[in-house]
């Protein structure tokens, strides 16, 4: 009961809040006689009926929507990290108004509304196509889409670079804005979800029945897998509309089901209502606080930003209040092929050194192509040799991490970033290049002062919960939102700021000094060899509550291996900034590849990792010379077939459910 009541509490806290703000703002305005007089309106009340009336309702009615939305995909997909974004619709449609702007730019400012739609579902085509051949299982949709969600997030910032004029729009966008000039908008948006919310109260007894095993509700005369497919299908196409209307504005679909489970809601119903109304009246909070906040130059913010930064510290902070949660649902480990063993290491090692002597000796000249001489490579060593060590020590730590990470909180699509260790990390940086603009000596200590404060209000504030896996991702997540959403701030309103945290934010080895690199390779190496100390621990951290009846203290374990990600992760950042991908390409490979044991697969993705990150250094140098790509966008480029290619195979066994 009092679960239930501090449920409501937070509710009506949120929408007292922003009604009382929404007031204030109409008191000064001219109040209810402006609003809905019938004398001649004056510019006031124009402004009042045309464009503030309906962005209250804009507010609730797309809060409410990407809340139920990530309840849904949630729900339908068994995973605590789903959410609309996870599927990659808003990076299709944000990569189709991009290629828009490069080829067709006069229908951007015709046709966007089409355009989005048109990326949408090709994203959710491509989605369905990739976990097709394993019966749309709910681990296999969430890798698709966050594979799609990487490759067309990873085209838009290619795009970006070559053509960053026609892009801007494209940008502004991507950051959200409930700003409209009628109401007609808010109608046109009111019908189609209208009739959304009326099929999903048809299905709530359906999508009760997923929490079930599937082979018992299908014993019940019901397809789960039709009932998941409906559930998601509902789900993306009230994404669609709402993302077509208002633009992207993440975080909710996430925060807004967990704000709604930690202050109580047990049942579909009690589901559907919390997630509705803290959706809804989170996002009226936050865009009454973005309505009184401009940037310097005059620019409001966007409030699909401001959503992680009032909603972030509210699921940190319930989330350490609650009961532990159960664990993610987790898939097992890929069967291995019959020879996989030390072959592996044999195919891992000789790409490691192809590519390393690739990197070392070949690359683009003023005119061509060509392969360094004896002499020539002595003047190149001094330029090529850091950025070399900076790419596979980055490659390195991320898949080790990684590979913690999902032993750790057992499930298999945990990566770095869900510590917040990167976010973290880029704010500590952030933090200096504001405070001392001309110095750059104190970048390393504040990147490991925000990797280590970030770690620190993590475990902190997951302490309650006996660091249960579940609370520390959701702590991690709401945290490097928040940090994410604070540096994207930050370099909107300060240029200066922007071009000196743009490198690191896309990560990038240009800016690599030899030293650096040297330190931080050594530190790579003696990491590693630290792991086998963690191979019990490793070995029984998955099987959960299990791991404590043979011995293993859980909270001990689990804040000893979170450390070592920690450090991995923030030093990693150092070298190439947050690029989190290549945490969670290297152990899917590992495995892929037949990595059974936990330091075979450690070691396997730390080679396999160091490799795709060395050719991607190599490729940004010179794919388009004399332009420097960044490295994280070329590993996203190139590492996300490699994780297509099993799934349009079917080599990846199903669930267990």
């Amino acid at each position: 009961m009092s679960s239930t009541r501090r449920g409501w509490a937070l509710i009506v806290l949120l929408w007292l809040t922003a009604a009382l703000m929404a007031l204030s703002e109409l008191h000064r305005q001219g109040g209810f006689s402006a609003l809905f007089g019938a004398t001649s309106p004056s510019s006031s009340a124009i402004i009042l009926r045309s464009m503030w009336f309906p962005r209250q309702g804009m507010a609730l009615l797309t809060g409410a929507t990407l809340g139920i939305c990530g309840w849904l995909m949630q729900r339908a997909l068994r995973n605590p990290l789903a959410e609309p974004i996870t599927l990659g619709m808003t990076a299709g449609a944000t990569l189709a108004m991009g290629l828009a702007s490069l080829w067709f730019p006069a229908l951007l400012a015709s046709a966007r509304p089409a355009l989005a739609i048109a990326g949408e579902l090709a994203a959710l085509l491509a989605v369905i196509l990739l976990s097709w051949r394993q019966r749309l299982s709910p681990l296999v949709m969430v890798q698709a889409g966050m594979m799609i969600n990487l490759w067309c997030g990873a085209l838009t910032l290619l795009i970006a670079i070559i053509n960053d004029r026609f892009l801007l729009q494209v940008l502004m966008w991507g950051g959200g804005s409930l700003a409209v000039e009628s109401s007609q908008p808010l109608r046109d948006l009111l019908l189609p979800l209208t009739a959304a919310f009326a099929v999903l109260l048809l299905m709530l007894r359906p999508l009760a029945l997923l929490q079930l095993p599937e082979t018992m509700v299908n014993s019940l005369g019901a397809s789960a897998l039709r009932i998941r497919s409906m559930a998601v299908l509902l789900a993306l196409v009230m994404s669609a509309f709402t993302i077509n209307a208002v633009g992207v504005i993440g975080f909710l679909g996430l925060a807004a089901p967990h704000l709604a489970r930690f202050g109580g809601a047990r049942t579909s119903r009690q589901m559907l209502l919390h997630t509705a109304l803290l959706g809804a009246g989170l996002l009226w909070f936050t865009d009454q606080c973005v309505a009184r906040v401009s940037l310097a130059n005059g620019q409001l913010l966007p409030v699909g930003m401001l959503t992680a930064v009032t909603g972030g510290p509210l699921l940190m902070l319930l989330a350490r209040f609650s009961r532990p949660g159960t664990s993610p649902v987790t898939g097992p480990e890929p069967v291995a092929p019959a020879t996989a063993g030390a072959a592996l290491f044999w195919v891992s090692g000789t790409l490691f050194l192809l590519a390393v002597v690739v990197s070392l000796y070949m690359g683009h000249g003023l005119r061509q192509w060509r392969w360094a001489s004896p002499d020539e490579l002595a003047h190149l060593l001094p330029l090529r040799v850091p950025r070399l060590m900076a790419a596979l020590s980055a490659g390195a730590l991320l898949a080790g991490a990684g590979v913690l990470m999902q032993r750790v909180s057992g499930n298999p699509l945990a990566s770095p970033e869900v510590l917040g260790i990167g976010g973290g990390a880029a704010m500590g940086v952030m933090t200096w290049v504001v405070l001392f603009p001309a110095s750059s000596g104190g970048l390393l200590l504040s990147s490991l002062s925000g990797a280590t404060l970030s770690l620190l209000l993590t475990l902190w504030n997951s302490r309650r919960g006996a660091f249960n896996p579940q609370r520390v991702l959701l702590n991690g997540l709401a945290l490097n939102a928040l940090c994410q959403a604070t540096v994207s701030l930050v370099m909107l309103n300060n240029l200066k700021a922007s071009a000196m945290l743009l490198p690191l934010m896309t990560g990038s080895t240009y800016y690599i000094s030899a030293p650096l690199a040297e330190i931080l390779f050594v530190s790579t190496l003696l990491l590693l060899a630290v792991v086998p100390l963690f191979r019990r621990w490793l070995l029984l951290l998955p099987m959960g509550s299990i791991a404590g009846s043979l011995g293993v203290s859980l909270p001990l374990a689990r804040v000893a291996v979170l450390s070592l990600a920690a450090v991995m992760t923030g030093l990693a950042t150092l070298l190439v900034g947050p690029v989190s991908f290549i945490g969670l390409l290297g152990p899917h490979l590992a495995r892929r590849l037949g990595a059974k044991t936990p330091l075979s697969q450690l070691y396997a993705a730390a080679l396999l990792a160091a490799t795709i990150m060395t050719f991607a250094d190599w490729i940004g140098r010179n794919g388009l010379y004399p332009r420097q790509l960044p490295v994280g966008l070329v590993a996203s480029l190139i590492g996300v077939p490699l994780l297509i290619w099993p799934l349009l195979r079917g080599n990846v066994s199903r669930q267990a459910e």
